[in-house]
């Protein structure tokens, strides 16, 4: 385990706490660590106040061959008078107890049949989110969606994954109205892009149960000093600029004078559970930064009495794999090594940036072993 005590000792992170972070003076670091995030990495609302409405659509009593009921809704959010709107699925299995509730943040406008399947058979439920209805994903000056509600200036403005975050939430209100599900277990959900997106959800908002995040990489999980792959400078790029606030890009040449990095978010989770899923081939994300940034957010769950990731030094060798072994290894599917036990899960398997059936099995395997 030295490999990886060096390599935090190089990165030079930020402190989440200090030896006098205790119980008593956690909420008032959690705050301090709230207001960072929010100054300079997502952005703040522009928008405090708002309404939100809900209607249903549609029913579907007999969705997927008639194992579960689906349910099309429309959320309207209204903030200063101005109402948006954007649809959302949920889907329940049928003629049995709904162990819980995954709302996903997805890449498409409906829910794969595969993993509707794979979270049906399982016991779950699934509330489905397309991402680009609440607001667009490329360059539009935030005047789509949720983006264009409120007023915004150049420095500290929420960036989208800031909105889409919000929006996640306002779908989590219709959950707590409708009692649909159990409050109590609700996982926020997201892969790449949108694992950055349900960190965002799940720091900031209580009420989700776990938090999962696969190969969500820079800006998500992994911690930016000394990441390889996907740097700051690289989300500046015309297509993701707007994904985090203005102030977070002056930064980018200067990564180690940072406030924060990465394990910041982690600490927000705690002590509710926190998963991330990284793949062995996917350099973009960075596996090695993304766990970093797990083992440095621990400090947070020990300060709350809580065990965060629980280290295994077999399963850390496979961390710090020469590219070539990588590639000798290229057809090999799996699980490369996984710790499950502590409030912080992870797995790494092998293969590259995609969210796979497996993955949404071993986000699975955890809750059921947590009973979340």
């Amino acid at each position: 385990m030295d490999r990886i005590e060096n390599e935090l000792k190089k990165r030079k992170l930020p402190d989440l706490v200090n030896e006098k972070t205790g119980k008593a003076e956690w909420e008032g670091r959690r705050r301090e660590i709230k207001r960072i995030l929010e100054d300079f990495l997502l952005g703040n609302m522009p928008f405090l106040e708002y309404e939100s409405v809900f209607q249903m659509t549609e029913k579907e009593r007999d969705a997927y061959g008639g194992r579960a009921e689906l349910y099309h809704m429309l959320a309207t959010v209204t903030v200063y008078g101005n109402p948006v709107s954007f649809p959302f699925q949920v889907v329940l299995p049928k003629g049995r107890e709904v162990k819980g509730t995954f709302l996903y943040l997805g890449f498409t406008p409906t829910i794969g049949d595969g993993v509707g399947e794979c979270v049906l058979e399982h016991g779950y439920g699934i509330v489905h989110v397309f991402y680009q209805d609440m607001a667009a994903d490329y360059p539009d000056h935030f005047q789509s969606g949720l983006g264009r509600l409120g007023a915004r200036n150049p420095h500290q403005s929420a960036g989208k994954i800031a909105i889409w975050a919000f929006g996640l939430c306002r779908v989590m209100d219709y959950l707590e109205q409708s009692r649909l599900v159990d409050i109590g277990r609700v996982a926020v959900m997201g892969h790449s892009r949108l694992g950055k997106t349900a960190l965002a959800a799940g720091a900031f908002d209580e009420r989700f149960s776990l938090t999962a995040a696969l190969q969500s990489g820079a800006g998500g999980i992994a911690v930016f000093r000394g990441k390889k792959g996907e740097q700051l400078r690289d989300l500046h790029r015309e297509y993701s600029r707007e994904w985090l606030c203005p102030r977070a890009y002056e930064y980018m040449d200067d990564i180690d004078a940072l406030p924060f990095d990465q394990h910041f978010l982690a600490a927000l989770i705690a002590p509710r559970n926190l998963y991330i899923g990284s793949a062995l081939r996917d350099s973009w994300a960075d596996p090695l930064s993304e766990y970093l940034s797990c083992v440095a957010g621990t400090k947070a769950y020990q300060r709350l009495a809580h065990q965060g990731l629980i280290r295994k030094e077999e399963i850390e060798e496979v961390l710090f794999r020469p590219v070539e072994q990588m590639e000798e290894e290229s057809g090999r599917w799996g699980i490369a090594g996984e710790s499950m036990e502590g409030k912080i899960g992870w797995h790494c398997r092998y293969g590259t940036h995609y969210l796979s059936i497996l993955d949404w099995e071993q986000v699975i395997k955890y809750r059921e072993i947590h009973n979340i």
